[in-house]
């Protein structure tokens, strides 16, 4: 009975069929397509990638190579501005020249204090130095004396080397000997200086000892003009000296006095000289104009400015060459000198040779 129920059960589905009833239980015909065809999609996609290598559109790698990609603009370091600001500023070699104990060591000790090259804590320590030595007012000069027998004996030996900036130019400073043992020291030093700067001592008794015949003012200016140096700025210093006292008697005497000498020498007094008095030891007139309650009677430029001020005609890399000996030694068989040798881009080569 059971078998016949079943039977007569199957009849009446096919019958259902037949007569377009759908269970809706079943999926449609489409469905089934649909899912049968991202079936047969996916497993083509995981054999491509398991089997073939992966295929790149040549157009769309064309066009992203040349599509340019905006970098992110970084700015220049800071150090590479300055030192392009640096280049930018002219470079002049200037030599201090003039009589021993003029103040030339004091003043270029003071200008690069006054520049910012040398630090408080180093003034105080040269300053303790100084006075255990008994010597108070020397402790500016060892800012350049830096050997310890200059700074014994008060003298400089060997010409001293330093570097300083204003806004418009990068100076080295080069300070020349003043004693007359050690003159080709001083040539040495005068040799690679475009501009020179004669320190004179307004103390009384010290400017009459420098220029009157014996002193090193005289021969220092004529050996300066000699070795190429046409501007020359001629300082009055110790203007601050108990002697002077900023007397404008005494700058004018100074000043009647050098005039005639170095127009003798071949300057041009009125296009080549500049007479301006400071104090290098207070740093009067140096970097800053003088105060007018401290001397009134003068109204031209500090120090600085006329360093800035001065016009240097290019040096000609065709004109001749000529180079300076200033150091010879007899010997029984063979004579060696020194030979300098200043170069147009400011570089100094010393070479030995031997002259049999």
């Amino acid at each position: 009975m059971d078998i016949e129920e079943e039977i007569r059960s199957l009849q009446l589905d096919s019958a259902a069929e037949d007569n377009g009833v759908v269970n809706p239980e079943e999926p449609k015909a489409e469905e089934v397509e649909k899912i049968d065809r991202m079936e047969e999609d996916t497993k083509e996609e995981v054999q491509t990638h398991s089997t073939e290598p992966v295929q790149v559109d040549q157009k769309v790698l064309t066009f992203s190579l040349s599509v340019p990609v905006k970098e992110k603009d970084i700015p220049p370091p800071e150090d590479e501005d300055e030192e392009t600001e640096t280049s930018k500023k002219r470079h002049l070699n200037v030599v201090f020249i003039g009589h021993v104990d003029a103040g030339k060591s004091t003043t270029g000790g003071q200008i690069l204090f006054l520049s910012g090259q040398v630090d408080d804590r180093t003034i105080q320590k040269y300053e303790k130095e100084a006075k255990d030595k008994s010597r108070e007012s020397w402790y500016m000069a060892y800012i350049m004396d830096t050997n310890e027998e200059e700074r014994v004996k008060g003298k400089t030996v060997e010409v001293g080397r330093a570097h300083f900036e204003t806004e418009t130019t990068r100076f080295t400073i080069l300070d020349a000997p003043g004693h007359k043992s050690y003159v080709p020291n001083m040539i040495s030093g005068a040799s690679q200086a475009d501009i020179g700067v004669l320190v004179i001592s307004a103390r009384k008794g010290e400017f009459e000892t420098g220029y009157e015949r014996g002193g090193q003012t005289r021969e220092h200016v004529q050996l300066a003009k000699t070795l190429g140096v046409s501007k020359l700025l001629v300082v009055v210093n110790k203007m601050d000296d108990p002697t002077v006292n900023w007397s404008k008697e005494r700058y004018d005497e100074i000043e009647s006095k050098m005039l005639p000498f170095l127009k003798s020498s071949g300057y041009n007094v009125k296009k080549d000289v500049l007479f301006l008095p400071i104090s290098g030891l207070l740093g009067s007139n140096m970097k800053t104009r003088m105060d007018k309650k401290l001397c009134p009677w003068w109204n031209g430029p500090c120090l600085f400015e006329a360093l800035d001020a001065i016009e240097v005609p290019p040096r000609d890399p065709k004109g001749p060459f000529r180079p300076h000996d200033f150091s010879f030694t007899s010997a029984p068989s063979r004579t060696p000198f020194s030979h300098s040798i200043d170069l147009d881009l400011g570089a100094k080569m010393d070479c030995e040779k031997e002259r049999k």
